[in-house]
Parts: C-alpha cells; sequence; structure tokens
C-alpha cells in the first residue's frame, strides 16, 4: 500500500513538471510566433527591417553573415558598423540610411532589438523625450554594484544622486585637482621611460593597455575619494583584482547567464570580492565624515555636503542606506571610469602616431601653449591647469579619435507611450530594446565626409563647413539628461597623458613583432586592413592589449 502511494506521488510529481514545462514551452513558442508575426506585418508596412529575413530564423542568419570576413574576437560593434555602413544591401528598397533599424533575434533575445542609427532618432530618444534606460543594464550592473548605482536607479532618484554627484565632476573642481592627477600621469610617464631602448632606440614590446588601466584606476580613485590604490607601482593590487573578478560575471541576461546566478561558485565569487572591495571603501568613506576630514574636493566630499544642504543640517550623519549607495557609485566609477578611458587613451595615442603631420602640429601646440621645454610641461600645467583648455587641437584629435572608436552606447526601453518620428513616419518601440549605435552613426559617409580618415580639423572649422560635425551625430558619451557623468575627467585624463608624452616620447605599435613573439604563424588577423582592432565584449580592450615599443626623442 506504502509502495503504491509513492509510485502514485512520484508519477504526480513527474507529471507536475511534464505539464509545467509543456506550458513554459508553449509560451517561448507563442512569443516567437508573435514576433515573427509582428515583424512580417512591419516589412509590409515598409518600416526598416533588414533583408534577409527569415519567418523561421528571424535575422539570425543575417548577423551571422555580417561577422563573416570578421576575426572571431572582433567587438560586436564592428557588425553593427557593416549594417550601417553598407544599408542600400540590406535596405534595398530604401533612398537612404535607416534612422531606424529593426532586429528579430529570438530565441537568442526574447524582445526585438531597435537600433538607432541617425542623430535625430538618438536626439528624441536620450534628449527630447527621455525614455528609462532598460533593465538589462541594472541586471548586467548587479554583480559589482548591487543594483544602487547611477545607472540602476529609477529616473526620480537618478536626478537626486546626480545633483548629489555633478559637483565632483564639474570642471571647476577637476581643474582644481589637476596637480593630483598630474601626480599620477607623470608617474605612468616615467615607467614608459623605463621602457624605452638605449641610445634612442626603441625598446622591447609591452602591453600599454595594461599601462593605462592602472593609471586610470589610480585617477578613479584619488578623483573620487581621494584613495591612492598605487595600482601603476605597487600592482596588481587586491582592489583592482576584485573588481576585475565582479566584472567577469557582467553580462546581459540570457538563459545562459541567468542559469550561472544559481550556481555555488558565481554566489562564493560575489560575496568575497564584494566583501574585498567594501573593506577597502568603508573605512576611507567614514574618514571622509568625520568633521575635520581634510579634503573638500573629492566626489564623495561634495556629495556629502550636498547631501547635508538638502537637509540644511550639516551635523546630520548619512545613513546607512547612504552609505551603501555611495559604495554602489564608488564601484561603478571603478568600473566605467578605468577601462573606458584607459582604452580611449590607447586609440588616440595609436592614431596620431600614425599621422607624422598631425603629430608634428599637436607637438607644435604644446610648444606654443606649455613653452618649449617639455620637461617643464608638469609644472606649467599644475600652476596654470586652465592652460588644458587651450590645447585646441590636441582636443580635436581626441574628439576624432572616439569618433572611429566610439565605447559608449546606451539601451532604453521601448514602449507604447514612445515612437520615434522622422520625415513623417512613425516608428513604433513598444516591447523592444533601443539601442543608440554611435559606432553606427559616427561612421554614416552621409554625416562625415572622408569618413574614414582621421581629420581633427573636423573639430575646428566653423559652422557651415562641409567637415563641421551634424548636430547632435557625435556622441561618444552619449547626450541628454544621463549623458557620461566622467566626461570631463576623461578629456582631462587624455590631455594630460598626450600634453606629457608626446613630446618626450615615440610609440611604436608592433602587431608583427608581437606575433613572432608569440610564436604566432598563422595570418594576422584583422579589421578593415587594420591589425590593432577592437576584441572582447562590453566595453572589450584592444587587440592584444597593444603591444608598444617606446623611444626616448
Amino acid at each position: 500500500m506504502q509502495l503504491r502511494s509513492s509510485l502514485n506521488t512520484a508519477s504526480l510529481v513527474s507529471l507536475s513538471v511534464a505539464l509545467i514545462a509543456a506550458i513554459w514551452l508553449a509560451r517561448v513558442l507563442y512569443r516567437g510566433l508573435s514576433l515573427r508575426l509582428k515583424f512580417r506585418a512591419m516589412q509590409a508596412r515598409g518600416l526598416p527591417v533588414p533583408e534577409p529575413y527569415s519567418f523561421l530564423y528571424g535575422h539570425i542568419p543575417l548577423m551571422k553573415s555580417l561577422k563573416e570576413g570578421l576575426p572571431k574576437d572582433a567587438h560586436d560593434t564592428y557588425v553593427h558598423r557593416k549594417l550601417t555602413m553598407n544599408w542600400p544591401t540590406y535596405f534595398p528598397h530604401q533612398k537612404e540610411c535607416p534612422p531606424i533599424i529593426y532586429l528579430d533575434l529570438w530565441p537568442l533575445t526574447s524582445q526585438p532589438f531597435i537600433y538607432a542609427t541617425s542623430p535625430e532618432a538618438c536626439y528624441q530618444l536620450t534628449q527630447q523625450t527621455a525614455q528609462p534606460r532598460h533593465s538589462m543594464f541594472s541586471w548586467a550592473l548587479f554583480p559589482v554594484t548591487g543594483g544602487k548605482d547611477l545607472i540602476s536607479m529609477d529616473i526620480p532618484t537618478h536626478r537626486i544622486w546626480r545633483s548629489r554627484l555633478n559637483p565632483g565632476f564639474s570642471s571647476k573642481n577637476l581643474l582644481s585637482q589637476t596637480p593630483t592627477l598630474i601626480e599620477e600621469v607623470n608617474i605612468f610617464v616615467q615607467q614608459l621611460k623605463k621602457q624605452a631602448g638605449k641610445d634612442a632606440t626603441f625598446g622591447d614590446l609591452f602591453n600599454l593597455f595594461d599601462r593605462t588601466v592602472a593609471l586610470t584606476f589610480d585617477i578613479i580613485t584619488r578623483v573620487s575619494l581621494d584613495l591612492q590604490v598605487q595600482e601603476q607601482t605597487r600592482g596588481p593590487t587586491p582592489i583592482l583584482k576584485a573588481l576585475r573578478a565582479l566584472i567577469r560575471h557582467v553580462k546581459g541576461p540570457t538563459i545562459w547567464s541567468e542559469l550561472e546566478r544559481w550556481t555555488p561558485s558565481y554566489r562564493r565569487d560575489l560575496a568575497l570580492n564584494s566583501k574585498i572591495l567594501r573593506d577597502s571603501l568603508l573605512p576611507q568613506i567614514k574618514s571622509r565624515l568625520q568633521p575635520d576630514a581634510s579634503s573638500e574636493k573629492t566626489v564623495i566630499d561634495l556629495a556629502v555636503k550636498e547631501y547635508k544642504n538638502e537637509y540644511g543640517n550639516e551635523n546630520r550623519q548619512p545613513s546607512p542606506d547612504f552609505i551603501d549607495i555611495v559604495i554602489s557609485q564608488l564601484k561603478l566609477f571603478m568600473l566605467a571610469g578605468h577601462d573606458t578611458t584607459a582604452q580611449a587613451i590607447c586609440w588616440v595615442l595609436y592614431e596620431i602616431s600614425k599621422s607624422p603631420e598631425i603629430l608634428q602640429r599637436m607637438r607644435a601646440e604644446h610648444d606654443e601653449v606649455l613653452g618649449s621645454d617639455a620637461k617643464l610641461a608638469a609644472q606649467v600645467l599644475s600652476r596654470e591647469p586652465h592652460k588644458l583648455n587651450s590645447l585646441r587641437y590636441t582636443t580635436a584629435a581626441i574628439k576624432e579619435s572616439l569618433r572611429l572608436h566610439p565605447l559608449g552606447s546606451t539601451h532604453r526601453r521601448g514602449s507604447r507611450g514612445f515612437s520615434f518620428c522622422y520625415d513623417g513616419t512613425t516608428y513604433p518601440t513598444d516591447d523592444s530594446v533601443i539601442w543608440t549605435s554611435p559606432t553606427g552613426i559616427h561612421l554614416r559617409a552621409d554625416l562625415w565626409p572622408q569618413v574614414m580618415e582621421f581629420l581633427p580639423e573636423r573639430f575646428l572649422v566653423a559652422e557651415g563647413h562641409p567637415l563641421h560635425p551634424v548636430k547632435n551625430a557625435w556622441r561618444p558619451f552619449e547626450l541628454g539628461n544621463t549623458r557620461c557623468i566622467g566626461e570631463e575627467l576623461a578629456m582631462m585624463e587624455m590631455k594630460l597623458v598626450l600634453a606629457l608624452t608626446v613630446r618626450e616620447l615615440d610609440f611604436q605599435f608592433d602587431w608583427k613583432g608581437w606575433n613572432t613573439l608569440q610564436g604566432r604563424t598563422a595570418p594576422p588577423d584583422s579589421v578593415g586592413g587594420e591589425h590593432i582592432y577592437r576584441v572582447g565584449n562590453g566595453i572589450g580592450s584592444v587587440k592584444d592589449k597593444l603591444p608598444t615599443r617606446i623611444r626616448l626623442r
């Protein structure tokens, strides 16, 4: 009797599991069928659905074909670039590049993607009627920030914290911290000089990206918290290793990444490295809360000051929740403030080194603004930090490098309440992920004459000149109320690196020598004829971390 009861129970459980699985599968298939029918209807209406489109596979074959000819490690931005640069192939019935592109990637993604590929579409999305960030952002960042950071916050809470944090990233405050930045950049320069060969020859190969990562990490921790990590001289430090361990888990929501977050190894990794970061940051934060705290310039000092001003009480002590949010923001700044800027520094050095004329003009500007003795440039800028703003050609070169190698984008939530409007056509966005694509916009030949050429002059000519950028077309830091809060800091870092290196050092980016050193015999990978390209996922990196040789001038 007992055996029969056990068998009946087991059968009931099996039947229940099978029923749940059947219901889940039916919902998934219904979702897929609904999407396919929706896309067929959009095609019939003439909306920009790229061809070929398969009712069975959606745009998965298209994405596969776009990856053909690209190295396996190439970043996904090159796929977006091919789609917009070769738009007549994929939109044979369109007379110009569509302002947005609909992509159906089910079942790889549960929602369709919309690429905003025009300045006007991006303006409508992020500036005119700013739409909320998609939840995939907060989900991806959760392993690092715990969901309490600027990117993960709802719009009202974001406004409050943005107003608290803005003073720390203002031009005025950052200029006051120029000596701190110069101190770190000087360490960077001295370490580069050690890599130089003897008697004005090029030295041994090393990975420049590792050096720029250490530099930008030291800077962001000092600017935000006055914490001297000394990654450049003592790295790899526990704090950066812990952050990097968490960054490995920053992935978009997929079936596999969702399952990963249920594994014991993920939870152990998260707990261990989150504790290392919290134990490193919390004492520093508490010291900033003391009445006799010496600094009033860091991002966190000014955020605490704004917090107290809101309540009109200078003696008010922040709550534990406030401190938790501050730690979350700091981890976001460390995440976003070192990798992107480190990569951007690599790209601008790479681009200017390929053009002797541009390099010569930049050096001449530094002579004119900072004095002819390159060794005194750091002293000049420490005394007169405003001179950074006089480096107009240097700034233009940085902007042009960011045009060719943009690192930022944003994902917004589509809804029935928001549609794009362009030349009398309405483009719905309900139930979708909207993705701005700076890579696609920055490399549209109809927006940028001589689109693949490195021309800093684009950012120096007057409005009305053919080279002058179209309004809202340059957006490496995005635009609107969620524009990158660290834009000013990143630009300062890049200008300082150029101001303190290019007159004293020559850079040679030697991918051939690196391949030989690695024992590679296969033909080198390339993108658009360039053997140095962006690799990986997310922010990514520079191919082989940019193999470099240094020579003293």
